[in-house]
């Protein structure tokens, strides 16, 4: 079996998290809650997707319910620098305009 590689990077006050390596439906299973819960700490977090070498439509299902957790702990979510291949999945899937983008 492959090695699955995905890490979260935050930055020192947490309100900055990089994604890295790939969030496919192998390294989704592999996330706790805790780190979720851990991740949405701050009231506010930009989560960078730049170092994201791969994504499937479970990385992209994770989005969303990470996105229903940030609403549930009072966390403002935002993802900035997407890679040109998740911008083609979300037009793929019908769900463009539902992830709150800013610029970086």
């Amino acid at each position: 079996m492959a090695t699955i590689h995905l890490s979260f990077n935050q930055n020192e006050n947490k309100q900055r998290v990089t994604l890295s390596g790939e969030l496919t439906r192998l390294s989704v299973t592999s996330i706790t809650k805790q780190s979720i819960k851990q991740l949405l700490t701050p009231s506010a977090v930009i989560i960078n997707l730049a170092k994201l070498s791969h994504i499937d439509t479970a990385g992209l299902a994770w989005f969303f319910y990470l996105l229903e957790q940030a609403k549930a702990n009072n966390c403002q979510l935002s993802f900035v620098n997407l890679p040109i291949k998740l911008e083609k999945l979300i037009n793929l899937s019908g769900v463009n305009g539902f992830l709150p983008l800013e610029a970086d």
